[in-house]
């Protein structure tokens, strides 16, 4: 079947990962890029990599050559998701210099890198905003 494996990845090491998504504390990278490399070599189809881009975060040309290295020589394509600001929950959106800067690092190496282009965020509306207003609406109002 032509079904594409999206995994959200996020992080290029396990303990940024177990800090971002609790869920790799059960399933570690190393299962997790296993569990891809078996799909690859089934179906002979690219993985995408989803990773959210956060500003101080997961952010640097470090990071990025971490991810490249994790991801260098398996079929793999990385969706950067510069992160849709929700300043209530500390989540900033790095300059697009910062995201330039990564995605380039990435495809220096080698590894296929697209950024995800951004719908709704200029009205507060892109994922993860819209929640947020909501839940404020919604709040009780204290005494």
């Amino acid at each position: 079947m032509p079904i594409t494996l999206a995994i959200s990845l996020h992080a290029p090491d396990d303990a940024l990962r177990s800090r971002l998504m609790p869920v790799n504390n059960k399933y570690p990278l190393i299962e997790v890029m296993g569990a891809a490399d078996r799909y690859a070599v089934i179906s002979g189809r690219r993985v995408t990599y989803e990773y959210t881009l956060i500003d101080g975060v997961n952010d640097s040309v470090e990071q990025a050559k971490q991810l490249g290295n994790l991801l260098k020589g398996r079929l793999a394509n990385v969706n950067l998701i510069p992160v849709n600001a929700v300043p209530e929950r500390g989540l900033l959106r790095p300059t697009k210099e910062k995201v330039n800067s990564f995605e380039k690092t990435l495809l220096h190496m080698g590894i296929n890198a697209t950024v995800r282009r951004e719908m709704g965020a200029d009205i507060q509306a892109a994922c993860g905003q819209l929640r947020q207003r909501t839940l404020e609406k919604n709040k009780p109002a204290r005494r």
